[in-house]
């Protein structure tokens, strides 16, 4: 069984326009507008040779330190830095083709890969930004058992974004699992002849049933489905971390249907969002010794979730919210 996606994967309806949005929707906006990045070669920690997109190999500026290399970055004007030794290089070629079997799938391979260059961060291999200090590396069994735990086999996962003026979809996502895996994908182009995109955009909060049932007639039964316009997607994705529960409240996100784990994290994250604000005055009344005493009995309450098994990335070994959580400030211009 391969994880997450099929390697017979069924590509089906799919449209430029929403493929190219999503890339520019996920994408931070400072990657897109300066996809630049550089390779530094490194021999004894002595650097000795500077590659640059769009320059190729350059004559390295002075300045160059591992332990600096967000400076260094901006110095040369890109968005991204690996600086890597050259004997770690061999040794992590050796390490990832010694791990490496014949019956293991491209995700599989990328997992072992990741691993390997995470053991070597700060000893052997630098990054600017650090994401191989910030990004968790799973391993493949837990990953598939969280997938198959969390979306049935034989349904539907679906995502639209509305454009802010409702002329239209923005971009949109219509996946199938089965057998473990995604074997079916496309966009709403599927389903247009049964959902003109033009009416569904103007009142997309009452049609979004019609695309439920589009889906169900023409590709599978839908578990999850996410609808949003593109600018509340913005402000989830730079916002508090209480933000999706505003729009929630606000019912400026619709999700529906929605599994039981995803009603739990839901509805816990709406009732945080109510009582933030007042939890925040009260906290701020309290002497700080017992504001202390309360965050570790929540933060022990929460890891006590997690060992039981009943927190729905349990498996993971980390939580993908928290993860955002960290990363998030990427997406902010």
């Amino acid at each position: 069984m391969s994880c997450v996606l099929s390697a017979e994967l069924d590509l089906a309806e799919l449209d430029a326009r929403h493929w190219t949005n999503w890339w520019r929707l996920l994408v931070p906006p400072r990657v897109l507008a300066q996809p630049s990045w550089a390779l530094a070669i490194l021999d004894g920690g002595k650097l000795v040779k500077l590659v640059v997109t769009g320059k190729g190999a350059i004559d390295p500026p002075p300045g160059f330190s591992e332990k600096s290399l967000a400076a260094y970055a901006k110095k040369l004007g890109v968005e991204a830095i690996v600086a890597m030794d050259r004997e770690v290089i061999g040794k992590l070629s050796a390490e990832i083709e010694g791990a490496l079997r014949f019956d293991m799938d491209y995700a599989e391979q990328g997992l072992v890969a990741w691993r390997a260059l995470k053991r070597h961060a700060g000893k052997g291999i630098w990054t600017e930004p650090q994401l191989l200090e910030l990004l968790p590396s799973p391993s493949y069994e837990p990953l598939q058992r969280t997938f198959d735990l969390l979306v049935p086999n034989n349904s539907a996962l679906l995502a639209y974004v509305i454009d802010d003026d409702r002329s239209r979809i923005h971009t949109s996502i219509i996946a199938v699992k089965d057998d473990g895996d995604i074997v079916q994908a496309g966009t709403h182009r599927a389903i247009a002849d049964l959902v003109p995109e033009a009416s569904f955009a103007r009142d997309w909060q009452k049609q979004q049933k019609r695309v439920i049932s589009a889906v169900e007639e023409r590709f599978a039964k839908p578990s999850i489905a996410l609808f949003l316009e593109r600018a509340t997607l913005m402000r989830i994705l730079t916002g508090p971390s209480d933000q999706l529960a505003r729009e929630l409240n606000a019912k400026h996100v619709v999700i529906d249907p929605a599994p039981a784990w995803l009603l739990g994290l839901l509805g816990g994250a709406a009732v945080a969002a109510m009582a933030g604000r007042a939890a925040s005055a009260l906290a701020s009344m309290l002497p700080q010794g017992v504001r202390d005493r309360g965050k570790a009995i929540g933060d022990r309450a929460r890891d006590a979730l997690k060992d039981s098994g009943a927190h729905p990335f349990a498996l993971l070994g980390f939580d993908p919210i928290e993860l955002w959580s960290r990363v998030k400030h990427f997406y902010r211009e």
